[in-house]
């Protein structure tokens, strides 16, 4: 297939748009900016409009459809359910019809720069430039950082409604032969997001639009790795509610069952397996990290697991940072990590980045189950989680002076 707009292979735009699970919700910012990767919706549409959209879009991008042709099939689709929708006809298509095509190309790019990171390892930010340039996105413009970037987790375009930005990829020679350099990363400036009631809802960079503040990209290949990083990003005392907001009952299952399906992987120094997300860090857990450990910033709230390096057993459950639990625990994992008796934190630790253990209910062989977890311990270049340890500790060695009970009893 032919290369798309922007550099993009018009396979992987696709593949994007495809992807996207049609959800119902009364605003479009219910949701955070990263479960839009994954998840696509109309602002107040029922959800069978929702879906009919969708397709319409999808048929766009695979026929190259025109503004007007999606417009006709809008209109029909609204005719036939009935939905009554604010704001001007030509506005709402064109802002629809743009936004996720955009959007699709972009995520696609993002999958291209990563595969090419090696070769072209900067990125530039490029904005058009004319009478409707915002001023914020005319200031990144030439901004030429590493692809490994903290800047692209949330400028990489585009960045809000009616966005047009791009980016542009560079290798090392082409950036000296077009006299450029790599640009001192920007001050990130953020903002409080608050509804009509005055409830604050969200944290944004100053320039970017509520919902927006997200790599497409990353969000769409690393969704789990992309909204532990964003539920980190907001104020202590926003992440649980943001947490429950964000991750539903339907998530947390499919979540559970690709856990349960990664346990049987098998691992081998020629297969290495691939961290899995065991979940996230709720409830009083940010708040605990950020008083006991103040002077530390959580960057994610996702919990991985991964193999040691050169680790080879059968399957992933049989690994060292699982194996001193029986698989019908394993199992449990995700679902231990909100439901729990106790917190505690080891006084005896000196590493740089926090621990914490968790104490479920119940005993295996005799002995507590702890769920030790690192905080920012695993990293994949641009994304980052808390590592995950399982183990067994006696009673009297729980109970011990070394461990402090911050939260819930033993």
């Amino acid at each position: 297939m032919s290369v798309q707009p922007f550099g993009v292979q018009a396979e992987n735009a696709l593949a994007n748009l495809r992807s996207k699970v049609p959800v119902e919700t009364e605003r479009w910012n219910d949701m955070l900016g990263s479960m839009h990767a994954t998840q696509f919706t109309v602002a107040g549409a029922p959800l069978d409009v929702v879906k009919d959209i969708h397709a319409s879009l999808v048929r766009a991008m695979e026929s190259g459809t025109t503004l007007a042709q999606f417009r006709k099939d809008f209109d029909e689709t609204v005719q036939r359910s009935g939905w009554t929708y604010r704001g001007k006809r030509g506005w709402r298509t064109e802002l629809i019809y743009r936004a996720n095509m955009h959007s699709a190309y972009m995520a696609g790019r993002w999958q291209q720069i990563v595969e090419n990171a090696d070769r072209r390892p900067y990125l530039e930010y490029r904005a058009v430039l004319d009478s409707r340039t915002r001023p914020q996105h005319r200031a990144w413009n030439g901004t030429l950082l590493p692809v490994t970037s903290g800047f692209w987790r949330t400028h990489y375009p585009p960045c809000g409604w009616g966005c047009r930005c791009t980016t542009r990829s560079y290798s090392e020679a082409e950036m000296k032969a077009a006299g450029k350099q790599p640009s001192y990363e920007p001050d990130v400036r953020y903002r409080l997001v608050t509804n009509a009631d005055g409830e604050v809802t969200d944290r944004v960079p100053v320039g970017i639009d509520p919902g927006w503040d997200h790599n497409v990209g990353q969000s769409w290949l690393g969704p789990d790795m992309a909204l532990g990083q964003k539920l980190a990003s907001l104020p202590v005392d926003m992440q649980n509610n943001a947490v429950m907001n964000s991750i539903g009952l339907e998530y947390r299952e499919a979540m559970a069952q690709r856990w349960r399906n990664w346990l049987d992987k098998p691992v081998t120094p020629l297969q290495p397996v691939e961290p899995a997300v065991a979940g996230f860090m709720e409830a009083e857990l940010p708040a605990i990290i950020a008083q006991e450990f103040p002077t530390y910033a959580t960057e994610s709230l996702v919990v991985v697991a991964q193999a040691a390096a050169d680790e080879a057993v059968s399957t992933v459950g049989e690994m060292a940072a699982l194996k001193s639990w029986p698989r019908a625990w394993l199992n449990r994992l995700p679902a231990l990590l909100w439901d729990y008796k106790a917190v505690l934190v080891d006084t005896a630790d000196t590493s740089a980045t926090p621990l914490v253990i968790l104490v479920p209910d119940g005993k295996i062989g005799g002995k507590v189950p702890v769920i030790r977890l690192r905080v920012d311990q695993v990293s994949d270049g641009n994304q980052s989680g808390t590592g995950i340890e399982v183990g067994t500790m006696d009673a009297a060695d729980v109970s011990s002076a070394r461990y402090r009970v911050v939260s819930g009893t033993l």
